[in-house]
């Protein structure tokens, strides 16, 4: 694959999700991505996160430690990006905020993702996605007028749309910083990304429209619109007719009446995938719901090479752009595996200076590989409430492999 960023380096002490969605996809275009984390507060990384550990060196520095916040700076002088998901205040206490590194790195592009910006009267209250999503007005639009509001189905959503808008705003200022030598302090926060995101609601409402409702799965620019449960347990299909596919829905579905509850009965005699393939067919907008399985055996998606395959970590979603299957993609290193050859190759520290950073604590290493989640039988999980149905999913994911 082309890789543009090759050459750059990034060092990003991330946590959470934001940023290291972000370097993530910094790491598909080439950079080489150093994520730094504390070593004495490490804890075994989770199986979900290797799709945001791939690609990446990772170095242990605690920054509490004698000498840390100095082994961060030494490192800092040489990336072309710093980048922190960290409240402004904990920046300032350990010297690393923007001032301080631009003192040791005069055209550092630098990047603090926080919750609602490093100034303004919120700038020191931290926040995360679900928080975000709430507070800038998300939820409040989702879920059916008479229940209560609603929250995206992804814990990532407010983000991984942060991450995104992180990784454009380096690429531009990476620009910046090469046409004028400037350093460039990208200033991001969950709240204002997540308002950003919120479509024309905001423009709307400035010019006296009235606030959003909650309409559940409804459109009113379509005559049927929403999710019908199938045959199948806990299988549903979405359907978006507009005016003039009345009559193919209706043929489709043997009907007389296109109402919404004659369209809801219909369907719940028949199996989800078929009723989404006979309304594709003539031509009415129709999918099955799917769900996290369905999505990773998908052959459309395998065919057109989005997947990555991790070596020996099953299927993983590529970059945004595509080319998962193109990817070369390195299995995630365990915490401070990368310790000696980033700061003595990079940072130029010694021998000695890191062995005597290692004995006061201030480098170290993390707990090893990925920790899996523990199985539990199936039917007691459809009990709980956590599974509807059980999908062989690796099975599946290897026959779509071939």
């Amino acid at each position: 694959m082309d890789r543009p960023l090759a050459g750059i380096r990034v060092l990003s002490m991330e946590q959470a999700a934001a940023l290291p969605f972000a370097t993530r996809h910094l790491a598909d275009l080439g950079a080489e991505v150093i994520r730094v984390e504390s070593h004495g507060r490490a804890r075994p990384s989770s199986l979900s996160e290797s799709d945001l550990l791939r690609n990446k060196r990772r170095v242990g520095i605690d920054l509490g430690a004698p000498g840390g916040p100095e082994v961060f700076r030494r490192l800092a002088a040489e990336v072309d990006v710093v980048a922190h998901n960290f409240t402004p205040r904990v920046m300032r206490k350990y010297g690393i905020d923007f001032p301080s590194i631009r003192q040791v790195n005069p055209d550092v592009v630098y990047v603090s993702i926080t919750g609602f910006g490093t100034t303004g009267p919120w700038g020191e209250r931290p926040l995360f996605g679900p928080g975000a999503e709430a507070v800038s007005g998300h939820n409040l639009m989702i879920g059916e007028a008479d229940a209560w509001p609603g929250r995206p189905g992804t814990i990532v959503y407010a983000d991984n749309n942060t991450g995104l808008n992180a990784a454009f705003a380096i690429l531009a200022a990476l620009d910046h910083r090469d046409a004028t030598g400037e350093a460039v302090h990208i200033d991001l926060s969950l709240y204002e990304a997540s308002i950003a995101h919120m479509g024309v609601a905001v423009t709307e409402r400035a010019f006296g429209a009235p606030l959003p409702t909650r309409i559940g799965n409804a459109d009113p620019r379509d005559a049927v619109h929403g999710v019908f449960a199938t045959r199948a347990h806990d299988r549903h299909v979405a359907i978006a007719a507009s005016e003039a596919d009345l009559p193919a829905l209706a043929r489709v579905l043997g009907l007389t009446s296109t109402e919404v509850d004659a369209v809801r009965a219909a369907v719940a005699e028949r199996e989800a995938e078929d009723v989404a393939e006979a309304l594709q067919a003539a031509g009415v907008p129709a999918h099955v719901v799917a769900d996290a399985a369905d999505v990773s055996q998908d052959a459309h998606l395998w065919a057109r090479g989005f997947f990555g395959v991790l070596p020996g970590g099953g299927p993983h979603a590529g970059p945004a752009f595509g080319g998962g299957a193109d990817l070369e993609m390195a299995p995630p290193h365990r915490l401070g595996e990368d310790n000696e050859h980033v700061l003595t190759r990079i940072a130029g520290l010694t021998a000695e200076e890191v062995e005597a950073a290692r004995a006061a604590g201030a480098i170290g290493e993390g707990p090893q590989g990925l920790e899996r989640p523990r199985p539990a039988d199936s039917e007691v999980r459809i009990e709980r409430g956590e599974l509807s149905r059980v999908d062989e999913v690796h099975d599946g994911w290897r026959r779509v492999m071939g």
